[in-house]
């Protein structure tokens, strides 16, 4: 579940690529901070609390800006090419008893039969939209796979133990996970084969269609 934990930002006054490329370089985070019918406010934070808070799991927040506490959800973050380095940060204000709509990890759990005997897992869906009180964001939703066979498939519908208090939005039609019979390679015939061998003892290419 998520941890509220207190965290501390400065507005940004400084705005551009530019400016934002030199905060990166101090080992600065830029980012922004919305919603409950406020105006959207730029904000920096030092890049090792944006990190900790990632390792942590935490989502929902005490964000103080410049002395002015807010209660925030981690929205979004924004990765550099090789997900080494993190460029920008979203938070959205939230009311910490009110329901938010957030996207989670689907996590798989345990062996399926069906890869056992051969077939395929096709893991189609590695998030799932939900909606939950903002101070119950669960970490994942793990899906158990134990009794999936050659043919199997879970969907959305299909989900169940999920966290007190969570509601599915993604469409309940929708696979979560399957596990597909393998697809063997045909081997060529031995008449085709035999062909071929005839064609090239005869060292000669056919003769070009007039």
């Amino acid at each position: 579940m998520s941890t509220i934990e207190k965290i501390e930002a400065q507005a940004r006054t400084v705005q551009g690529t530019t400016a934002s490329r030199r905060l990166r370089t101090e080992g600065i985070v830029p980012g922004n901070l919305y919603g409950h019918k406020k105006g959207a406010v730029c904000i920096q934070l030092q890049g090792e609390v944006v990190h900790a808070l990632i390792k942590d799991g935490a989502k929902v927040v005490d964000l103080e800006v410049d002395g002015e506490g807010e209660t925030a959800l981690l929205r979004d973050v924004q990765w550099d090419t090789f997900s080494k380095h993190i460029l920008h940060v979203d938070f959205l204000r939230v009311d910490p008893n009110e329901r938010v709509q957030v996207e989670i990890p689907v996590i798989l759990r345990g062996t399926s039969p069906g890869v056992l005997a051969g077939g395929l897992l096709d893991h189609q869906m590695h998030a799932l939209e939900i909606e939950c009180l903002a101070v119950e964001i669960p970490d994942s939703i793990q899906v158990r796979i134990g009794s999936v066979n050659i043919g199997d498939a879970i969907h959305v519908s299909d989900l169940e133990d999920l966290p007190r208090g969570v509601k599915v939005i993604s469409p309940e039609d929708s696979v979560v996970v399957q596990v597909t019979e393998a697809v063997k390679e045909e081997e060529p015939a031995a008449d085709d084969e035999a062909a071929g061998e005839e064609g090239a003892a005869e060292g000669g290419e056919a003769p070009a269609s007039e």
